[in-house]
């Protein structure tokens, strides 16, 4: 153990981030203060970011959206460090930076294949679950946008227990543009990968 900690800064700092968010999530848990959720509440936000980046296709793959983001992150960190530490103790001579060549691959790939374990176990009612089925027909907000026939935009919808979530959204009509900020009604998910739903502006009858 005393070994370790005198590990490269590069992979020991992220073990040891990783294991603390491990342990905040459990005390959490135990206190019951709720889960890290990617799409309910304010921490819609990583939503937001990762939209309006390749980031989100690369974070689709990885099981974002069927696992907590904060999990994904947790395995990330922890395989990295601890990948690169073990490459540092195999192959002391080589350089700091060189290890990373090893542990970043690693990390991605342990991480897609937990991250689909953890999404099979998860409960599928839970607010960051995959399947969103009970917001179709509800009323949303568009808060990345506008909404067109280019790359998803986002919208807030709240469900029927008053929990917001934020999905990846686009017009259900070719040629549509909603602007950011606008009503709209969730009409169904789109075909094909990736967690898209197809939207029709609001219109209030009187």
């Amino acid at each position: 153990m005393a070994e370790i900690l005198h590990a490269p800064a590069l992979y020991l700092y992220p073990l040891l981030a990783g294991m603390l968010l491990g342990v905040l999530q459990i005390v959490l848990f135990f206190v019951g203060a709720g889960h890290f959720d990617h799409g309910s509440g304010e921490d819609g936000a990583v939503d937001h970011l990762l939209d309006a980046t390749h980031l989100g296709d690369v974070f689709d793959w990885l099981n974002f959206g069927r696992v907590p983001f904060a999990i994904l992150i947790l395995l990330l960190l922890v395989t990295f460090g601890m990948v690169g530490i073990m490459l540092w103790q195999i192959f002391p001579a080589l350089p700091a930076w060189s290890y990373a060549f090893g542990a970043a691959p690693a990390a991605v790939m342990v991480t897609r294949i937990t991250g689909g374990w953890i999404a099979h176990l998860l409960p599928q009612d839970e607010s960051y679950a995959v399947n969103h089925d009970h917001l179709v027909g509800r009323r949303g907000t568009v808060t990345l946008g506008p909404l067109d026939d280019g790359r998803p935009g986002s919208i807030r919808v709240r469900d029927e227990h008053g929990e917001l979530h934020t999905l990846r959204a686009r017009p259900a009509d070719a040629g549509l543009k909603i602007e950011k900020g606008a009503l709209v009604v969730v009409v169904k998910a789109a075909e094909g990968p990736g967690r898209v739903w197809l939207v029709v502006p609001f219109e209030e009858h009187i």
